[in-house]
């Protein structure tokens, strides 16, 4: 069996478990028969470490420039361009010019160049930005949401990486089970106001279900803390910072939980996951609505001041979830399929 030599650099930010679930559910696919994984990782604390399913198999580096020698030195390489946020601005290429020419280089070698579970963070720039050719040519080219795709103007579609993961829908607690709802919000937003506050307060009463806060993000804890006085309910905290026990931690919390009250895109993706329904809310909901609307879960998202309103329609919403992520898991079989065939055939 012949060995294809895949490399990879599945970084994000440290304190961010959605960062780690979805490079994580990336490494998943990229794990085909006869698949060697190069993962590049350096300035990564042991708390974000924890949440990429690393395999002894795996070679680690934590210098890019032995991890660049070492891809000159196999027969056709595979560079994996990061899944993702990305943040191109007008008028300057994507990737940047050294990104570029290590791209280049891989070709030129007989190599080809993947990006699965690309996303951009505002599309309306993207008719301004200078996308290289290496990219839109790539063996593979998929976007997470159809926003992203209009806006670049090439590529494909399938859902986030992160919606690969957690247990089938079969396995799903039932609804009389799920005593509660999960709140988490981002620290660097303006806070949501009264008006919001008792439309969550009244979403628990209704369903009569029991709020409780979370933070799957660290710099998110102490805005979890006043949501949780403030709703009058209960900051669940995480053993530890690990990302692994995180993980642990809050789908625990969403298997519990009816659904998921957040401007988190990976609150409400993982939230999703555990069958606990995403009610997106946020100052600018579009990525988060973008990301949901890619599997048909996006109806209750939308901006702080019209929560009310969504919510009363959660009851109708939540009997197609468990359809729209096995639809979900599909398409990121297909596409995992797509990339290991892209993956045989450079080599």
């Amino acid at each position: 069996m012949s060995v294809h030599d895949v490399f990879v650099h599945p970084s994000g930010q440290d304190d961010n478990l959605g960062d780690s679930a979805l490079r994580a559910g990336l490494l998943q696919a990229l794990r085909g028969e006869g698949n060697r994984l190069h993962v590049y990782l350096d300035g990564q604390s042991s708390d974000y470490l924890s949440g990429i399913p690393l395999e002894t198999r795996d070679i680690l580096y934590t210098s890019r420039q032995a991890w660049l020698q070492a891809s000159r030195e196999v027969n056709r390489p595979v560079y994996v361009i990061n899944a993702g946020e990305i943040n191109p601005q007008p008028g300057v290429s994507f990737p940047g010019g050294k990104r570029i020419a290590e791209m280049r280089g891989v070709v030129n070698r007989g190599g080809i160049v993947v990006a699965a579970g690309l996303g951009l963070k505002d599309p309306t720039v993207a008719p301004k930005v200078v996308f290289d050719p290496k990219l839109r040519e790539a063996a593979v080219m998929s976007w997470r949401d159809h926003g992203s795709r209009q806006g670049a103007g090439f590529g494909d579609v399938a859902p986030d990486w992160a919606f690969s993961l957690g247990p089938d829908p079969s396995a799903w607690p039932g609804k009389d089970s799920r005593r509660l709802i999960a709140v988490t919000l981002r620290f660097d937003r303006p806070w949501p106001g009264e008006r919001w506050l008792a439309a969550v307060r009244t979403l628990a009463a209704r369903t009569a279900t029991r709020v409780v806060t979370i933070a799957q993000v660290a710099r998110d804890a102490p805005r979890a803390v006043r949501l949780a006085g403030e709703l009058q309910g209960e900051y669940l905290v995480a053993p530890t910072t690990r990302h692994d026990h995180l993980d642990a931690h809050v789908r625990a919390v969403y298997s519990r939980s009816l659904a998921v009250v957040s401007d988190r895109a990976h609150a409400l993706i993982m939230g999703a996951t555990e069958g606990a329904y995403p009610v997106g809310t946020a100052a600018d909901p579009q990525k988060i609505r973008r990301l949901l609307d890619t599997v048909g879960i996006g109806a209750l998202t939308g901006h702080h001041d019209g929560l009310a309103e969504r919510a009363q329609n959660l009851e109708l919403e939540v009997a197609g979830l468990e359809s729209a992520i096995e639809a979900a898991r599909r398409d990121l079989g297909l596409l995992t399929q797509r990339l290991n065939s892209a993956i045989d055939t450079a080599t």
